[in-house]
């Protein structure tokens, strides 16, 4: 719902057009240049503005949404700390445990293009690191997901968000063999606020 028909200058949600129009280009050959993000990362506007007062952004540094592509050909899952939890489908099943939030509590890292954890907030932080789930902010139309930001659609058990480039039927696999081999450290740490079992340790042979 937009009661106010508010529109991007450029595009209206992922449809190109908005206020000035699709084919809008400025003096420098540019078009409208979207440093996404609710809010953005400092660094990404510090960044773009840098790199259009020296010289160095051109059309073919954006992706299809103008973004800056030095952060937008990144996944926010790049560098989750909970990738290990997600390579397991070991979930969290409330926001104080420690396992992936995608299955159950509405992460959507895996389709947001953004480098939010390899580039963290003051040198230490993001979104997933505080123990949010990532709420997709850097794509168009995230501010109206059809569903609780916090909930995780699925149809037959199965997430309606499924990672950017994966078909469904290869993530259905994986996620049956992956929940199949999860360890039990894994399996318990998930579910729990603060880590129950360390890796264990082992003697490498020689």
């Amino acid at each position: 719902m937009n009661p106010t028909d508010a529109c991007g200058l450029q595009y209206d949600g992922e449809a190109s057009g908005g206020l000035l129009g699709p084919e809008f280009r400025a003096a420098a050959g540019l078009p409208v240049i979207n440093v996404a993000g609710c809010p953005p990362h400092p660094d990404w506007i510090t960044e773009t503005l840098a790199m259009l007062a020296h010289g160095r952004l051109r059309a073919e540094h954006l992706d299809d949404f103008g973004r800056p592509r030095f952060f937008a050909d990144q996944l926010v899952h790049h560098g989750c700390p909970r990738n290990e939890y997600y390579e397991f489908k070991a979930s969290a099943e409330k926001h104080s445990d420690q396992g992936c939030l995608m299955e159950h509590l509405g992460c959507k890292g895996t389709q947001a293009h953004a480098d939010c954890n390899q580039r963290l907030w003051n040198g230490e932080g993001s979104c997933l690191r505080g123990g949010y789930a990532c709420i997709r902010c850097t794509e168009p139309g995230f501010e109206e997901p059809g569903h609780a930001f916090e909930a995780t659609p699925k149809v037959a058990g199965i997430p309606i968000g499924l990672p950017a480039d994966m078909p469904k039927a290869w993530f259905i696999a994986l996620a049956a063999l992956s929940k199949s081999a999860t360890p039990s450290r894994v399996r318990e740490n998930a579910t729990a606020d603060h880590q129950l079992r360390a890796p264990s340790v082992k003697r490498s042979k020689k």
